[in-house]
């Protein structure tokens, strides 16, 4: 391993640590944890964006305000300056996570560099987020750390899971983009509609999103809209993808234990469309310092996600199929995915 990647390594640990230390031995809710997976496999392909995995926890509530936790000071106080509130229905946290992305060509068993295809890429990285929930909003500022490359391992895992299921082995990664540090700050704000009259528990309900990241690894901006129909529905801010400052909606309830809505247990379904302006993509434009290999990316791409969402006490899980267009000029295939979310409220 690098000195570069022992340094990234050494700082995740830090940033982990620091952000879960001062809730140890607290007597309180201990937060949430949830687990985001997204793969190809679930919809029988191998290819383009072919996995990511990311583990995210998320406080107690905040200072002032109902649902309200203890914490470290330095925390709080970083909270109040990146995300303050003069009112007590809006609540704030702070989520700490550490995440991996795959993005692979098509034709995986080719050993030599595929020109027309998007570049072998490994993301592996950690996030310290911000977050001032309301009853109807919410709004997230998200700060990523991360190495792109071998130090990444993302090519490391994909040889053992795939010599271990016995899958098409990968033989191109030789072929991958080169170790980068990743630094970017992601913004997103959430708004939310729901029947007249209703708190919670209500059988509809429409999210809407908007928001944008910087960094040398993706730069952008993106808008998306939810609509969920079902029974005692969670009161949190959707079903998100694994993205910066956003893939955490799903994880708020607007209660500091258990789940509101009249009862233990509910489900719903949903379908999600949301648009990209794509001003950077390292996965696709390649490394920003050094050269590698690159593709001609789109400048809009569009994801469209529908899938099924179940509670039941302290426990909530989805699974979603989620198309989207292509991402550079030439690509054959349109990707296809699954999308699976389970979170936990202790």
């Amino acid at each position: 391993m690098s000195k570069r990647a022992t340094t990234i390594w050494t700082a995740w640990v830090a940033l982990l640590f620091l952000g879960c230390a001062g809730w140890a031995g607290d007597r309180k809710p201990a937060g949430t944890f949830g687990l985001f997976v997204e793969n190809d496999v679930f919809a029988l392909s191998d290819g383009g964006y072919t996995n990511g995995v990311k583990l995210v926890w998320v406080s107690p509530g905040l200072g002032d305000g109902p649902g309200k936790g203890r914490g470290p000071r330095w925390l709080d106080r970083m909270s109040r300056t990146l995300t303050p509130s003069r009112t007590l229905d809006r609540r704030r946290f702070v989520s700490v996570a550490l995440g991996q992305s795959t993005f692979t060509p098509e034709d995986i068993i080719r050993k030599d560099l595929i020109q027309n295809d998007r570049p072998y890429a490994g993301y592996t990285y950690a996030a310290l987020g911000f977050h001032r929930a309301a009853p109807s909003s919410m709004e997230s500022i998200e700060i990523d750390i991360g190495i792109v490359g071998p130090d990444s391992f993302a090519g490391d895992i994909q040889e053992f899971l795939h010599r271990v299921f016995d899958w098409s082995y990968p033989e191109g990664w030789a072929n991958q983009l080169k170790d980068e540090l990743a630094l970017g700050i992601a913004y997103d704000r959430k708004w939310k509609v729901r029947p007249a009259g209703k708190k919670g528990g209500g059988n509809w309900d429409l999210i809407t999103h908007a928001g944008g990241s910087a960094s040398n690894v993706f730069t952008g901006a993106g808008v998306g809209i939810e609509f969920r129909l079902g029974r005692r529905l969670p009161d949190d801010f959707g079903t998100a993808l694994i993205g910066p400052g956003s893939d955490s909606a799903s994880l708020f309830e607007g209660t500091a234990q258990g789940f509101p809505g009249g009862g233990h247990s509910g489900f719903h379904v949903f379908a999600a469309l949301e648009g990209h302006a794509v001003a950077r993509d390292i996965f696709l434009d390649g490394n920003t310092f050094r050269r590698s290999h690159r593709v001609d990316k789109l400048p809009f791409t569009v994801d469209i996600a529908a899938g099924i969402a179940v509670r039941h006490r302290r426990l909530k899980a989805s699974l979603a199929y989620v198309y989207q267009t292509k991402r550079f000029k030439g690509q054959e295939l349109k990707p296809l995915l699954g999308s699976l979310n389970i979170a936990v409220l202790f």
